[in-house]
This record gives C-alpha cells, structure tokens and sequence, in this order.
C-alpha cells in the first residue's frame, strides 16, 4: 500500500509541474510550491517538515527532520522548470542510507519504513538544472 501511495506522489509530481506552467505560469518557487501544494490537496495530508533553497548543477544541500517511532513516512523532493533531475538520499541518526532515488528525474522519492523514530538527514542533489533551481524536499508521516 505504501509503494501505491509513493507511485501516486510521484505521477502526480511529474503531472502537477505540467499544469502549473501553462495553468498559472507559475517558476521557481512559487513552482515548487505549487506542486506539493497539489500533492497535498490530493492526499489531504500535511507535511511533517519541509525545506527549500536554490542549487546550480552539481551541487547538494543536507537538511534533517524528526521520524516518530512506529511511522513509515515518504520523502519527496522537487524542483522548478530550470531543473530535470534532483536525487534524494536519506539516512538516519548514524549515517546509515535508509533510501535514495538516483532516478533521471525531477521527482525523487524515498520510502522510510516504519520502525524506530529518530532524527533523519536528507541529501538533495542537483544533478541537472540550467542555472541556479529552486528546490524543495518535505515530509510526510505516511502512518504504521
């Protein structure tokens, strides 16, 4: 159930950022802010921690947020127009990679099972972007 819920987050991600240029000309961030505004709506869901910025090509940022214990949770990034692809990698409190997503996109994603809770470190990379790209990464309690 939870690899459903990530595939919609994805396909919804990659649809949303389609709609948003041609439906309200919306760049940078206010892009980015539109596209989990729509994961949001969708779902009905908040974000349990959020974090934005600017990357150029080439460069990475590290943020970290708090996981309850007994929770899964779903971390997505994204990135304006000026950006295909963005990769995700997560670890937990001792550095250990609990996920990544290296795939050629602009949505990357990554599943956190639900086990013990903690503070958790996620790496955005900018793999590819035409200047310096707006970026987002939050995330989302997905239950136990």
């Amino acid at each position: 159930m939870l690899r459903h819920a990530a595939a919609a987050f994805a396909a919804l991600a990659l649809t949303g950022a389609a709609g948003a240029a041609s439906a309200q000309d919306a760049t940078g961030a206010a892009l980015v802010d539109y596209i989990f505004g729509q994961l949001e709506a969708e779902f009905g869901i908040s974000p349990a921690s959020r974090a934005t910025g600017r990357l150029s090509a080439g460069a990475s940022t590290t943020g970290t947020f708090n996981v309850a214990s007994g929770a899964a949770y779903i971390v997505i990034g994204a990135c304006d127009e000026g950006c295909s692809d963005l990769d995700l990698v997560v670890r937990d409190a001792s550095g250990n990679e609990v996920g990544s997503d290296y795939e050629d996109d602009d949505a990357p994603m990554v599943v956190i099972p639900a086990g013990s809770g903690g503070r958790y470190t996620f790496e955005a990379q900018m793999v590819t972007c035409s200047s310096n790209c707006h970026f987002g990464v939050r995330s989302y309690n997905a239950g136990n």
